[in-house]
């Protein structure tokens, strides 16, 4: 299969872009053959030795899709998974959504997990609909991260990012930083999003000293963060939303958030919930021996990430 990477994103998710193809031109079993048009510039590209054109975020301008698909009229069109949306609680927010809604036609449709795909198919075309699927991410973490303490220094790392459209997120974090003070419960605190920044090494270094991790955020999709924590074989208490593929479902905190017709919204309850499920791990913290790191390794690895899209593009073929 021979696919022609385009819409390369920037930021944090350039990682996962490479990730992408690193993973499939690394296949055991060589099935693939992948181009990035972005390491092309200068250059010339046989357009029609293609067989999947592969638009992977919303970095492109649409007439770049009108001319592939003249030179290459029979040539595959993969469109995800970062394409829609860039504000989920309002929907079609530019004239590139409303575009890409009425007048692009994908083979294939790729969202990151379910909710959010369920979420996005509110605005997609009928035709579109059939042809959406969840495609996981795969990870790529260098082992020398991986240092764990035998003596935790906190009970909890606590992540906080707050999204624009997470109206409260201000009262539900302090109400549960308060009661975490309260009863004695030992963290340390990542702030991301429009909260804050960090350090991703000082990350896994906290990580590493910590018996589990508290995802504040409203939504993740999948969430990076979530993966690295697993990586360091420390667990991630969350909600189904935030924390969407898990190495513990005891660990989920359930019925936090509500997804509304516009979007989630948290539940006022919700620094309440977190809390007992908090004091309920550490609790048994003793008695826990799931490697959360092997689950992690093998939900996330290239050679799993390549089967799932060997299967999905031959669905399409």
């Amino acid at each position: 299969m021979k696919i022609l990477m385009l819409g390369r994103p920037g930021g944090n998710l350039t990682r996962t872009y490479q990730w992408h193809i690193e993973a499939l031109n690394s296949d055991p079993q060589e099935r693939f053959i992948v181009d990035d048009i972005h390491e092309h510039k200068g250059s010339s590209l046989n357009i029609s030795s293609y067989d999947f054109f592969w638009f992977y975020a919303k970095a492109f301008d649409p007439n770049f899709y009108y001319e592939i698909k003249k030179i290459r009229p029979n040539g595959k069109f993969i469109f995800g998974p970062n394409i829609l949306l860039d504000k989920p609680d309002i929907g079609i927010s530019d004239e590139w959504d409303k575009w890409y809604i009425e007048q692009c036609s994908p083979d294939l449709h790729l969202d990151q997990v379910d909710f959010y795909s369920n979420h996005v198919k509110k605005y997609l075309r009928e035709d579109v609909k059939k042809v959406a699927k969840v495609l996981n991410k795969c990870i790529k973490i260098e082992d020398r991260f991986y240092q764990p303490s035998t003596e935790k220094k906190y009970d909890c790392l606590i992540y906080s990012k707050k999204r624009r459209y997470d109206k409260n997120f201000e009262i539900f974090r302090n109400q549960l930083l308060n009661m975490l003070i309260e009863n004695d419960i030992n963290y340390i605190e990542f702030k991301a999003g429009k909260f804050g920044n960090y350090e991703r090494e000082d990350y896994f270094k906290a990580l590493n000293n910590s018996k589990v991790m508290v995802n504040l955020s409203l939504d993740e999709c999948p969430g990076i963060l979530n993966y690295e924590s697993m990586m360091m074989n420390v667990p991630v208490i969350g909600s189904p939303h935030n924390v969407p593929i898990t190495s513990d479902i005891s660990l989920y905190v359930k019925d936090t958030d509500e997804m509304t017709q516009n979007y989630l919204v948290r539940k006022e309850d919700a620094a309440e919930k977190y809390l007992k499920v908090i004091k309920s791990y550490l609790e048994n913290y003793d008695t826990s021996n799931v490697s959360h790191r092997d689950f992690i390794k093998e939900k996330t690895s290239y050679e799993k990430y390549a089967n799932e899209v060997f299967k999905i593009l031959k669905e399409v073929i």
